[in-house]
């Protein structure tokens, strides 16, 4: 039984889309290393390959080591032209392979070829693409949730400046009643004091008249 060539495809599409691969160099003396994210129980493995061709130090080989999210070390493999790399990851985050030289050459290259092969099984068991799912209701739903925090945030903030403006309108509202008030019984008082006046300047006309009619003046 043949295998029909876009079936062929497909197969080899997916496979390589479950292989990560890079070549690169390492200079010797420093490092290079490659980040992964990976969820907890993920299967992975790393090979790696020195290419001859590539590479200028007189001793070709390399070191490797991976570490977890939190710095822990869960694989090591020491002065190595070739190695293979397995661990599981015991959490979610991020995931570091680094390599380097064994020892200092000044101005040698390594050159390396590495395949980072990562089997995506979730915790307990949960298939790829139902945890994916599962991330993104999650992710989904607290963003809504957070949404729905600031919008009620905003909402009360709204509120809030519409009963301070009712206060001030209020307020407003007052100070003209009041200042209304105030001229009123500014202008009384201004009337009352100008009849006093008048009348007080009247009695004192009349006192005078009488005065001057007893002496004998007028």
């Amino acid at each position: 039984m043949t295998t029909p060539p876009l079936l062929l495809a497909v197969i080899l599409h997916v496979c390589a889309a479950a292989v990560e691969a890079l070549v690169f160099d390492v200079p010797s003396g420093s490092s290079k290393c490659l980040t992964e994210e990976l969820r907890r129980g993920a299967l992975s493995r790393t090979s790696y390959l020195v290419a001859p061709e590539s590479t200028s130090a007189a001793d070709p080989r390399v070191s490797a080591r991976v570490t977890g999210p939190r710095g822990e070390e869960l694989h090591l493999a020491e002065a190595a032209e070739r190695g293979e790399l397995r661990f599981q990851a015991a959490e979610d985050g991020e995931h570091t392979a680094c390599f380097w030289t064994p020892r200092y050459e000044r101005g040698a290259v390594v050159s390396v070829d590495v395949q980072w092969d990562t089997t995506g099984a979730s915790a307990r068991g949960t298939p790829p693409a139902v945890a994916d799912g599962r991330i993104a209701e999650e992710q989904a739903s607290v963003t809504f949730q957070s949404i729905a925090e600031e919008l009620k945030k905003l909402e009360d903030s709204a509120r809030l400046i519409h009963e301070e403006m009712i206060s001030l309108r209020q307020s407003e509202r007052e100070m003209q009643r009041l200042n209304q008030d105030t001229a009123t019984r500014m202008h009384a008082f201004t009337l009352m004091s100008l009849a006093m006046c008048v009348g007080v300047a009247g009695l004192q006309l009349w006192h005078l008249k009488t005065f001057f009619q007893k002496q004998h003046i007028l």
